[in-house]
């Protein structure tokens, strides 16, 4: 980014801030804008982890209102340097940077340049230019693909060596040290710190319903869609409408749990569409989760016998509270997952291609490994503390 965006930012922090720096003071930089309760979680579980250690002031580089599980004391305005790479806007949040002691940057999915690499490289230049100054800069736990882009590669690569870079499962630790060439900290997801909102009247009412469908003798399996998966391939839903029907044949319930909330078909609407057809019969055995909160999904799904997902978050979420997942996996994210687990080799992935071509196949796949919920999840549970250490290990 622009040498005189910097300059002019750093003398307007000597105007405005006097060289005063709040050592309890930390500021989170976010994956992408709101929409993905994802995204939601990991802001949030990174938000009560620093409260937790102390920091008494915990500010998010977004101007507008984000509906999270945790206070976020300030949001700040990124959004046109990071998207329109506004250099007026580069030098105020250059002006900024000295103000804090911490600075956290979400690593996500989006590091290596799957989404928007000019967005990227710009949340990394405020992460370089914060370790110039010689405070606490870390690259919160990261997925890395097959394939990165190579503009991110690069400002990966060019940042200081006192920048902390986190990857968040195995396989993405190997492919960011043999990109990166530098020392890479195995970490798990962040989404393994967020805490269950077990109180939350939407979290209830899933359980009242879950309790009367148990008590009518189903099993209560969870289901996501990712709109993106439908976006590149408009038969997705008709896949998902097959596989809803043969797992109906059985006495099974299903809860629809959206993830994002962005694009025209976000997840919500997509699993309406998916469900739409489905005979008045039937009905009473589907229930629609609201997009309201990660801890919401959280605690509802720690309640399921199973999840079938299109998002990696979501699966995350399950496994926090040891609840199987059975993945259409996608952006190479969900091996790496899974190894935390030793359930590579346990069935849970697919693809949506697979789903796609095969839905009915694709079904019977997922019912098969149904019976096996209960060795499952004595598995997650047995590698499920140490998942959360390395997850504690993002802020070490």
């Amino acid at each position: 980014m622009g040498n005189l965006a910097v300059s002019v930012g750093y003398a307007l922090s000597g105007l405005r801030a006097k060289g005063n720096v709040n050592k309890h003071a930390a500021l989170i930089i976010p994956p992408a804008i709101p929409g993905s309760l994802g995204d939601a979680a990991m802001i949030s579980a990174s938000a009560r982890t620093l409260r937790n250690a102390g920091m008494a002031k915990i500010d998010l580089l977004y101007g507008n209102k984000w509906e999270l599980d945790e206070q976020i004391d300030t949001h700040i305005a990124a959004e046109r340097f990071f998207y329109k790479q506004s250099i007026l806007q580069q030098m105020l949040l250059i002006a900024r940077l000295p103000e804090y002691a911490e600075f956290y940057f979400i690593g996500a999915d989006v590091i290596d340049g799957a989404y928007n690499s000019n967005s990227v490289c710009a949340r990394l230049s405020l992460l370089a230019e914060a370790a110039k100054l010689g405070k606490k800069a870390t690259l919160l736990g990261a997925s890395y693909n097959m394939h990165p882009e190579a503009q991110t590669k690069s400002a990966l690569r060019n940042l200081p060596e006192s920048v902390t870079i986190c990857a968040r499962d195995p396989v993405s630790k190997l492919r960011m040290e043999q990109a990166l060439d530098r020392p890479i900290r195995q970490v798990a997801d962040l989404a393994f710190l967020l805490q269950p909102r077990a109180d939350h009247p939407a979290t209830l009412n899933a359980k009242n319903w879950i309790a009367i469908r148990r008590a009518a003798g189903d099993q209560i399996i969870g289901l996501n869609a990712n709109y993106l998966h439908a976006e590149k391939d408009p038969e997705i839903i008709s896949a998902l409408n097959v596989f809803v029907k043969r797992v109906l044949r059985q006495s099974i319930s299903i809860v629809l749990i959206p993830h994002d909330t962005r694009s025209l078909v976000p997840d919500e609407k997509l699993l309406q569409l998916v469900v739409n057809d489905i005979p008045e019969r039937d009905r009473e055995r589907i229930y629609a989760l609201p997009p309201v909160s990660p801890g919401v999904v959280r605690a509802v799904a720690t309640e399921l016998d199973f999840l079938v997902t299109g998002r990696m978050h979501t699966a995350i979420l399950a496994l926090s509270g040891t609840t199987p997942t059975f993945c259409f996996a996608y952006q190479d994210k969900f091996e790496g997952l899974l190894q935390f687990f030793n359930l590579v080799d346990a069935g849970l992935l697919s693809s949506p291609k697979e789903l796609s071509a095969y839905p009915e196949a694709i079904a019977d796949k997922f019912l098969q490994l149904l019976p096996e919920q209960t060795n499952m999840r004595a598995k997650i549970n047995e590698h499920l503390p140490n998942v959360i250490s390395l997850a504690e290990k993002n802020f070490i």
